[in-house]
């Protein structure tokens, strides 16, 4: 009884329908990891995600925990799916495709005319001097493979038709094998670091079972904002990699969509943040610096306040700019500042403190994904190949020639039609120089 098990669950995984279902299921899972945001903070799904507005429904922050769909492609059951549908692939090309390539490999030849009446195209000639060679000649110039014995001719082209399919499954593996190594395997840190600042990984995000924090010395030089109408652009990030000595391996810089990548690791620039602002008093050679804070949730508008002579002036600064709002202890506003203006004449500001925010991503799994992907477009294109096999049989009267293809029909068609005109005309000539020599001899 269990040996007829394991025999129906081999059956069931190399089963072609099967595995498109398991397939189809990672299609419907990858999607749902594309529409929920993943790796966020719970609070981040309980936001967005309420039990009194359900998305759909049914869509709500306890489902999407539960079913570990904050982060799909590193749950049990996703990679389970992976696995099944790897070992599918595996059976199905030791069981099937290598099979099919053995056999399309090896040459075999049509004896009897029965054989031919059963392939798309196929036509019976009758027997004259040096058919049988030009027969030949012509497979040759179709460029077929050719085999002879005797009065047996056999030829085939496009093997790499019947390779491709092994290459596509041998793809596909590729890629399930770097989604698995992915999942285990890589680690993803977010650092808000001020200008000068020498740091190393130790904020992760994300981080795979196998995966440990690597010893990265990073200093970031510099950081700026490039504006155009007024309105932020583009943001920079000067960083520098460094060995145990503090010398510089690298440096780059950064901006979004343009990352620094070292040993494997991409250092992209995500985002950025006031950490607080320098001030110097009036008659005072010292800087103090003052903390800010943003003003709403998501927002790059900042606030602090600075005391001088028992009064707060409360200070409001408004993206990355060199101009600031100024405000009584009531709340009634003063006026616009500049960087380095007086306040009060007591104070001014001369100096904002900005920070950068670095998203540190490590996935070694991607190469192997492209190389998967790559392969896939490839080998999906020469599957579309036809794979053509000719025939030709030879006894005392007539010779039988016959042609099919696994696709591509019209093509063979036309090949096939070319081919016996030219021997009929090869027949009409042999037949027409016999007939003049035995006119001669009479």
């Amino acid at each position: 009884m269990k040996l007829i098990k394991i025999q129906k669950i081999s059956k069931l995984l190399v089963d072609l329908k099967f595995a498109i279902g398991v397939l189809a299921l990672i299609a419907l899972a990858s999607s749902l990891g594309s529409f929920i945001e993943q790796d966020e903070p719970s609070f981040f799904y309980e936001e967005n995600y309420p039990l009194d507005k359900p998305i759909y429904g049914f869509i709500t922050y306890k489902l999407i925990i539960s079913l570990g769909l904050d982060h799909v492609y590193i749950t049990w059951w996703f990679l389970t799916l992976l696995i099944i549908l790897g070992i599918s692939l595996i059976g199905c090309t030791i069981t099937r495709q290598f099979p099919l390539l053995q056999n399309s490999k090896e040459y075999f030849f049509r004896k009897q005319e029965k054989s031919f009446l059963n392939l798309p195209f196929a036509i019976k000639l009758k027997k004259s001097f040096y058919l049988k060679e030009a027969i030949l000649l012509k497979f040759q110039k179709l460029n077929l493979y050719t085999y002879q014995n005797g009065n047996l001719i056999y030829g085939y082209k496009g093997l790499i038709g019947r390779i491709s399919p092994i290459l596509v499954h041998v793809s596909l593996i590729i890629i399930l094998a770097g989604s698995s190594i992915g999942a285990f395997k890589n680690f993803k840190a977010q650092e808000i670091l001020p200008k000068a600042e020498i740091f190393h990984i130790q904020n992760p995000i994300r981080i795979g079972l196998l995966t440990s924090l690597p010893n990265i010395t990073t200093r970031v030089n510099d950081f700026w904002v490039e504006y155009k109408n007024n309105k932020i652009n583009q943001f920079y990030s000067n960083l520098s990699i460094l060995d145990s000595y503090g010398n510089e391996i690298k440096t780059q810089t950064i901006s979004v969509n343009n990352p620094l990548r070292y040993d494997n690791i991409d250092f992209y620039q995500s985002d950025w943040n006031l950490l607080g602002i320098r001030v110097k008093k009036f008659n005072d050679i010292q800087t103090y610096e003052y903390p800010v804070f943003p003003l709403n949730k998501n927002t790059k508008s900042w606030i602090t306040w600075v005391n001088s002579n028992n009064k707060n002036t409360t200070i409001i600064f408004d993206q990355f700019q060199q101009t600031f709002l100024t405000y009584d202890e009531n709340g009634n506003f003063l006026s616009i500042k500049n960087l380095g203006d007086l306040i009060n004449n007591e104070f001014s500001v001369v100096d904002i403190l900005p920070a950068t925010g670095l998203l540190i991503k490590y996935d070694p799994s991607i190469i192997i994904i492209y190389i998967g992907f790559g392969l896939l477009m490839i080998t999906t294109l020469f599957s579309y190949l036809p794979y053509t096999q000719f025939w030709s049989v030879e006894d005392s009267k007539n010779i039988w020639i016959g042609s099919s293809t696994n696709r591509g029909k019209i093509q063979l068609e036309i090949e096939f039609e070319n081919l016996i005109r030219k021997l009929e005309n090869k027949l009409y000539s042999s037949y027409f120089i016999s007939s003049s020599q035995k006119k001669e001899k009479n």
